[in-house]
């Protein structure tokens, strides 16, 4: 699952111990992982799937969040106040059901309705629906195995958050690739490129970042790729840290590297920014 685009989160009511039923993740499979809410579209519907051995019960909620500048989904505290760019979509979003119990390998389609008042001002809104694991009776209490009584656990609640996203009006944006560079060191110590996606304009951006080397008398060759990067609005930009990846299984040396960040648009791939380097 929007980094961040597929949000995951872990809130942690209490961690004594840890889960012991096993639980993952990616236990709870999401489809579509991002809803789109534009032109005439007002219904759709998502598709929850358990794809564990065990029955996993969900709460199904709006949360708000926010994205800092490195991409990671914050959620909003509920009594936190919106600032004054905040714009969230879940007072005209409804959604049914809100607590799912799934079997293991089942599937509920959750549908989703849009219902803007027509008064609704130009401008993206955006929340999130947050889908978060209801741990059973049984992992919460059991016998002591000391023979102390009944012991109480407390257990960490894990969930999993898609953005969910309107569109009012005629929205554009715009983004460019800066401040590109290599870092020998960069994620998990190994070489990478380091860029900023720079946004202007009313709506977010949403596509694949991807750079493709070109060695001395070669051909050039994809040689990093990142799906569903997003830069959300307010946001006016997002730095990010791509590990490159030779083809033969070294460092990249010399030659030059072409980012390209594109979006999917009625199935064809528009380019939204692209930019070069030279590597030393």
């Amino acid at each position: 699952m929007a980094a961040s685009v597929f949000g995951l989160t872990k809130s942690a009511v209490a961690a004594e111990e840890p889960v012991s039923s096993g639980y993952s993740l990616q236990d709870l499979l999401i489809t579509p992982t991002r809803i789109v809410f534009e032109g005439n579209m007002n219904t759709t519907e998502l598709a929850l799937i358990n794809r564990s051995d065990k029955a996993h019960t969900y709460a199904i909620s709006f949360v708000q969040a926010r994205m800092s500048e490195n991409g990671e989904i914050r959620e909003i505290d509920k009594n936190t106040l919106p600032g004054p760019n905040d714009r969230f979509a879940d007072t005209f979003v409804r959604f049914s059901p809100r607590r799912v119990m799934l079997e293991p390998r089942q599937v509920q389609v959750v549908r989703m309705m849009l219902r803007k008042p027509a008064d609704l001002a130009e401008g993206e809104y955006r929340s999130h629906l947050s889908f978060r694991l209801i741990p059973s009776a049984a992992d919460a209490v059991k016998p002591d195995s000391l023979g102390r009584g009944i012991q109480i656990k407390l257990i960490p609640i894990y969930g999993v958050t898609i953005p969910v996203i309107v569109r009012q009006g005629s929205l554009k944006a715009t983004a460019k690739l800066s401040n590109l560079g290599i870092d020998p060191k960069g994620l998990q110590g190994k070489q990478s490129l380091a860029l900023t996606i720079e946004r202007e304009g009313n709506r977010s951006t949403y596509g694949d970042l991807e750079a493709f080397w070109k060695a001395p008398g070669s051909k050039e060759v994809s040689v990093a790729l990142i799906k569903g990067v997003a830069v959300y609005t307010p946001n006016a930009k997002r730095t990010m840290l791509l590990p490159l990846r030779h083809p033969r299984g070294s460092e990249l040396h010399g030659g030059q590297l072409h980012v390209r960040y594109s979006e999917q648009v009625n199935g064809e791939e528009r380019v939204l920014a692209e930019n070069q380097i030279a590597i030393p």
